[in-house]
């Protein structure tokens, strides 16, 4: 088990796969659920329309665990707001932006007492 203050956990190939959904999408946002059955295994875009809460149940539905909830905004350098954690607030946030020097970047947030913070975030083999 992990504590507030541990890193967030996340393999390698599927930030890659993060990195590239953002980098397809060009300048489109995307949002999409980082699930698993024992921690993140697969990633689940949502359509432009796509509902996150219908997507979260039916990840359930079929046996795996919402792990994050992945958030591209290609030139938004912020941290997500608290609003952005109003659905499944204890779910970390994962976000990508290019907003950074033209470099695409993953980081992972957290939202704790209506108050956002970066959390560490190790990519594993």
């Amino acid at each position: 088990m992990t504590g507030p203050a541990d890193p967030l956990r996340l393999p390698r190939r599927l930030a890659l796969r993060l990195l590239h959904e953002a980098q397809a999408r060009g300048g489109a946002p995307l949002v999409g659920v980082v699930a698993g059955e024992g921690g993140p295994r697969t990633f689940l875009p949502l359509e432009e329309d796509g509902d996150l809460a219908l997507a979260l149940a039916r990840l359930r539905r079929d046996g795996l665990r919402p792990w994050a909830v992945f958030l591209y905004r290609p030139q938004w350098s912020q941290a997500p707001t608290a609003e952005d954690f109003g659905l499944e607030a204890a779910l970390p946030r994962l976000t990508a932006s290019l907003a950074t020097k033209g470099v695409l970047q993953l980081r992972a947030w957290v939202c704790e007492n209506g108050r956002v913070r970066e959390r560490e975030l190790h990519l594993e083999d």
